[in-house]
């Protein structure tokens, strides 16, 4: 099998950029020379794939370019494919707020920061339905049909380009509330029913009550969610390896 230098190392470039974004390979708990060691591995098998790129008639600069370009484009990629699990960390940040939790936040040991507690749950409930439904190979195979549309070196920008972009970080949101819509629909009751209440016995601490009331009702419906949660995840992560190929056509466009 004949391996031009230039392809592998311009693919290695493209997909060890996309590892260092996209979520489990990228945890600060995932060993560095096991992602270095992956992405060598599948640029050894893309790169024969490819059409030679003549590297070597280029000027020093005009190649450091185009590694630069190959680097933005494994981010991007890579960006797009993790924006899932933005969207369950600010569905577990709204949670924690509603709950009133904020106040236990916990280390996340696979980015080393603090978290709140519902916001890791979720985080690790999108990791576990990745790796077990096999998604994270989708993901992979998703990007490595990307080089159909989006050969090295062909990126250009376009407004095309920011639209879905645009739109992909505008879905963050709305997975985050279709996540979070239950335990924020339980809070609003609670707040509505003791909001009668206070009326109704002005005598009674509803502010101190509804407290305990809220964290009961939210916990419990966060934790009957959890299945309705995986599923938002799932339809999310199905989509991804259209994403990603539709991103690579666009970045391709002249």
């Amino acid at each position: 099998m004949d391996i031009d230098l230039y392809n592998w190392l311009l693919v290695f470039l493209r997909v060890g950029a996309f590892l260092l974004v996209l979520p489990f390979f990228s945890a600060a708990n995932f060993p560095p020379t096991m992602r270095v060691a992956l992405s060598a591995l599948m640029a050894l098998l893309l790169a024969p794939m490819l059409p030679p790129f003549a590297a070597g008639n280029l000027p020093f600069f005009s190649l450091l370019g185009v590694m630069t370009q190959e680097v933005c484009i494994g981010l991007l990629l890579g960006f797009i494919a993790r924006m899932v699990f933005y969207a369950v960390d600010l569905a577990g940040n709204v949670i924690s707020s509603e709950l009133g939790l904020n106040m236990g936040a916990i280390m996340d040991p696979s980015s080393g920061a603090s978290s709140q507690v519902p916001g890791t749950i979720l985080f690790f409930l999108a990791t576990v339905v990745m790796l077990t439904l096999d998604l994270h190979h989708w993901i992979l195979a998703g990007f490595e049909r990307t080089y159909l549309v989006l050969p090295i070196g062909g990126a250009h920008l376009n407004g095309e380009l920011f639209n879905v972009v645009l739109n992909q970080t505008s879905r963050i949101f709305m997975v985050a509330l279709q996540i979070s819509a239950p335990v924020l629909a339980v809070s609003f009751v609670v707040t509505v029913v003791f909001g009668v209440l206070s009326r109704a016995v002005p005598q009674m601490n509803v502010f101190v009550l509804s407290f305990s009331f809220r964290i009961v009702g939210g916990l419990m419906v966060f934790g009957f969610t959890l299945q309705l949660t995986a599923q938002h995840v799932i339809n999310y992560l199905n989509r991804l390896p259209d994403d990603l190929f539709n991103l690579g056509q666009i970045m391709g466009m002249r």
